[in-house]
């Protein structure tokens, strides 16, 4: 019986490059923090940040969880500034939704190679029932995972993780007993964050 391997996203995966040469202002450094609350520029409220990972923050809008460059944001007196309202913000990530689950369609094949996010084979595409890809690991094992945890780009189809990260996912859920039954529960409890496209982030910045 194939092992059905869910809880593989990490939470706030980011499909945006961080923006690692940029600085964050020193007046936004010292009120950036989770929980915080960002505005538009007519001062309606954007979202709240549920996150700071290194360069980038996750904005939650309510509708969309967006990973952006902190140094999209800037301050004033009401708090922290974005340069895009609500419903720009949202739309940018709808768009962007809708471009990266074009291109995961249409490189879903059968005999397609996966791979993680730092390069690693992860398996090959052996069938598809709706959601529900099987893939063949290196090792000969099968596993079931969920279109939702799977991402296309330019050099091809992954897993939205890294080799370690994969790795101990698979263990656990071709291994059996408790360990299994313990990655599907926490699927229940997690779920992927959509990055907003570079697009949006440059907006964001101006």
């Amino acid at each position: 019986m194939k092992n059905t391997l869910i809880a593989l996203a990490l939470a706030g995966a980011s499909l945006m490059p961080a923006a690692a040469a940029a600085q964050v202002a020193p007046e936004v450094a010292a009120i950036l923090k989770t929980g915080a609350t960002v505005y538009g520029p007519q001062g309606a409220e954007v979202g709240t940040i549920t996150s700071v990972e290194g360069a980038n923050i996750v904005l939650d809008t309510g509708a969309h969880k967006a990973t952006l460059p902190a140094t999209s944001l800037g301050k004033n007196e009401k708090g922290l500034l974005i340069s895009m309202t609500k419903q720009q913000l949202d739309s940018a990530v709808a768009a962007a939704e809708a471009k990266a689950n074009s291109s995961l369609m249409a490189a879903l094949t059968t005999g397609a190679e996966v791979k993680t996010t730092d390069g690693m084979v992860a398996g090959t595409i052996t069938s598809m029932e709706g959601d529900n890809i099987t893939l063949e690991l290196p090792t000969g094992k099968s596993i079931v995972l969920t279109r939702e945890f799977m991402m296309a780009d330019a050099s091809g189809l992954k897993v939205k993780m890294d080799s370690p990260t994969f790795q101990s996912a698979v263990a656990k859920a071709t291994s059996g007993g408790a360990d299994a039954s313990a990655t599907a529960d926490a699927a229940t409890e997690t779920g992927t964050e959509t990055a907003a496209t570079d697009e949006a982030s440059e907006d964001a910045a101006e």
